[in-house]
């Protein structure tokens, strides 16, 4: 272990962890997204995951006061509420939190050599098991839980609108919904969407979890091997390069079944959160080799993906990738000058 910690690495670029930095701590505040986004206080995932690297860096040689700054400062974040006090949702919230920092440490105390996204998805699988169980335990099952997390959402909602309502209640709006009657209309469409959105996010909760812990995972793996000498395991690869073992395409036959087939009908919604946690899986697999053709040319693809149209028809062609990247594994083929 002290051999794969003490390993040098070049040193990598903060530029790409910024963005996606920024990503991650902005996307929560802004309407829609934080109508689909489990934990709104991203904080809460992010700190927590920088502390277990550094308590798992200190036991392969590293600083211990590294890990003594980030763990107080997780306890910090955990006993700050995660939405209203006292709530359901709120003990949810801090609880998955603390299975999902316990079990990244504990795969990466087990093997210091895998890559990051092989322990990445075994923690969250493994949180995921231990949740479902608990969730079994408790009084009501996992109706409660759902419950829980529909009140959220529906809170989050009807705060979202009555902030837009306060900012369209004031005298520049008003001048300029005048110019622009279409503004009203456009108004309306959105609070509708908003609206219905907490009947479809709640059943989708566990995928949307499982995707925003492994996003706040990568993150703090990330930061962690940039701000300490002492690395846990192999850096991150870019984009070009994001790839993970084919056999997982069997999560997106599995819950296409579910979804399909009128026999598996009450497995209906395990399907919609298979289909989406791998879906979106594939999807950024498939930007990769997108980011691989355009030789890394980021630009392109964010410039691109501004446009609603062409956003649209470039995520089916990300996913239609992804998934052919399975058998074609067109990365490792010779590109053509």
């Amino acid at each position: 272990m002290a051999a794969v910690a003490a390993t040098p690495s070049q040193k990598q670029s903060w530029w790409p962890l910024l963005w996606g930095l920024v990503g991650f701590l902005l996307l929560p505040q802004l309407p829609f997204f934080e109508l689909m986004i489990p934990i709104g206080q991203p904080l809460l995932l992010l700190v927590p995951v920088i502390a277990v690297c550094s308590i798992v860096g200190w036991k392969l040689g590293g600083r211990a006061a590294l890990a003594v700054i980030w763990l107080a400062l997780s306890v910090w974040m955990l006993l700050q509420p995660a939405g209203p006090a006292g709530t359901p949702y709120d003990q949810m919230a801090r609880g998955w939190v603390i299975l999902l920092a316990a079990s990244f440490g504990m795969v990466s105390l087990w093997s210091t050599t895998s890559p990051f996204f092989v322990r990445a998805l075994t923690a969250v699988g493994l949180a995921t098991v231990v949740g479902f169980l608990i969730a079994l335990s408790a009084p009501s099952g996992i109706a409660r839980f759902q419950h829980a997390a529909g009140e959220e959402l529906t809170r989050r909602v009807s705060s979202t609108i009555d902030r837009i309502q306060q900012s369209m209640d004031t005298p520049e709006w008003k001048q300029l919904a005048e110019k622009m009657p279409a503004l009203d209309t456009w108004n309306d469409e959105s609070e509708a969407a908003m609206r219905a959105i907490p009947d479809h996010t709640a059943g989708l909760l566990p995928a949307l979890l499982a995707l925003e812990s492994l996003a706040a995972l990568a993150l703090g793996w990330g930061i962690y091997q940039r701000i300490s000498p002492v690395k846990i395991g192999p850096p991150l690869s870019p984009l070009t390069e994001f790839r993970f073992n084919d056999q997982l395409v069997w999560g997106v036959a599995v819950g296409a079944t579910l979804c399909l087939l009128p026999a598996f009908a009450d497995g209906r919604t395990a399907g919609l959160n298979l289909l989406v946690f791998f879906g979106v899986l594939y999807l950024i697999r498939g930007l990769g080799v997108l980011a691989w053709i355009a030789r890394g040319r980021y630009a392109v693809i964010v410039i691109l993906s501004l446009i609603p149209q062409v956003c649209i028809m470039l995520g089916v062609l990300a996913l239609a990738l992804g998934l052919g990247d399975t058998w074609l594994d067109l990365r490792r083929r010779p590109r053509t000058t």
